[in-house]
């Protein structure tokens, strides 16, 4: 069994377990028995909503607009089915702008490790959002509308 419970820290006032009677309730009926307690700082995740306007507005019109603009697989030559694809977009975003260093404290060396989305909050998905917007303008020449604009988007194939 799991207990889990929100608890909220004022400045100058102790912790506060909200329905702290519930909690102490649900605690009384564990068995006799070691617990391990852990408390951590709540944060916002990513939204539904964030993860659709990068799938179905920004990523699609980064695409075209590296497409645009020349970019296309090294292999295309050899296999014209395999051009670009959301896939290849979702990695090169993460590679640019979700990144981050590890260093070898030892050596200096530097590794790159790819970021990851599904640990965003929601200001780092705005983030990461805002600099693919960013990035598309200034060297693509494109523009990726704001999140909840209506616009009329049209693809020819």
């Amino acid at each position: 069994m799991k207990l889990e419970a929100i608890a909220i820290k004022e400045k100058d006032k102790p912790l506060r377990v909200v329905n702290s009677g519930l909690f102490r309730g649900e605690c009384d009926k564990l068995s006799p028995g070691r617990y391990r307690m852990t408390i951590e700082r709540m944060r916002k995740n990513k939204s539904n909503p964030q993860l659709g306007y990068l799938f179905a507005c920004v990523y699609p019109l980064f695409l075209q607009h590296l497409i645009d603009a020349g970019y296309e697989p090294d292999d295309i030559m050899e296999h014209p089915e395999n051009g670009l694809t959301i896939n290849d977009v979702d990695n090169l975003c993460k590679k640019l702008f979700a990144s981050r260093k590890l260093v070898n404290r030892h050596t200096g060396e530097l590794i790159e490790v790819p970021g990851m989305k599904r640990q965003f909050t929601t200001v780092e998905m705005m983030t990461y959002i805002e600099a693919i917007r960013q990035w598309d303008a200034e060297y693509l020449g494109g523009y990726i509308p704001e999140p909840e604009s209506q616009i009329q988007m049209q693809f020819n194939n």
